[in-house]
């Protein structure tokens, strides 16, 4: 029997393209998770950056405050002395209608010096998630700055 004089065939077999596609497909998942995951970080930074500007808005606002008019900003009476806890001192609608709600407390760290504490909370409309952000701040007991 005479062999078959067969010419070589160029292209991909049917089993190489099906792998190939299988490992384009893997590769683009991979890139859409990644994506899903930068996407939430970058929500969660920019919630982040908008707590700690509420925040500094509050502190510096209420660290202007002569003392008498701090102490009764947040107990509503000139005679008491610290330590203050006010929760949900205020409450600032955000961008996206995301929330934040302000405490705030001030504590004695020596007879002259107090520390006022400044907490955002928020709930992450990502995933549901309480955050909060703390910011702290001395100021003297006697008068504003």
């Amino acid at each position: 029997m005479a062999p078959r004089n067969r010419r070589r065939q160029a292209g991909f077999t049917m089993i190489e393209l099906l792998i190939t596609l299988a490992v384009t497909m893997f590769g683009l998942m991979g890139l859409v998770g990644l994506n899903s995951t930068f996407s939430h970080s970058s929500q969660t930074m920019n919630q982040t950056q908008e707590a700690v500007a509420v925040g500094k808005s509050v502190l510096e606002e209420l660290r202007s405050k002569r003392t008498g008019d701090l102490v009764t900003t947040l107990t509503g009476s000139t005679a008491s002395s610290p330590p203050f806890d006010r929760t949900s001192y205020s409450s600032l609608a955000g961008r996206n209608g995301i929330t934040y709600t302000v405490d705030v407390n001030v504590a004695t760290v020596t007879a002259t010096l107090w520390r006022m504490r400044v907490l955002v909370r928020w709930t992450d409309d990502t995933d549901g998630r309480t955050r909060q952000m703390p910011l702290e701040v001395l100021r003297p007991s006697t008068e504003a700055l």
